[in-house]
């Protein structure tokens, strides 16, 4: 995805979402989608998990974020 691609998708988003990319090992991908989510803060944190997770929109203490997916996980890119 390009720059001009991706600020076409955000301003699609909420304006005031915080922005979240996936975690965890090293190297790049490129961004694939954007997504909005709904996330909470994580209570326990460890240092190979992000400090926030996913929730239902119901959820107490939920928020709106903006996912830059990148498919990091997949294993066809």
């Amino acid at each position: 995805m390009t720059v001009s691609e991706l600020i076409e998708k955000l301003k699609q988003m909420p304006q005031d979402a915080l922005v979240v990319a996936e975690g965890y090992e090293d190297g790049y991908d490129t961004i694939k989608s954007v997504y909005e989510i709904t996330l909470a803060d994580v209570k326990k944190k460890e240092w190979y998990i992000g400090i926030y997770k996913t929730l239902r929109t119901d959820t107490e203490n939920a928020f709106k974020a903006v996912l830059l997916f990148a498919d990091t996980k997949s294993k066809n890119k």
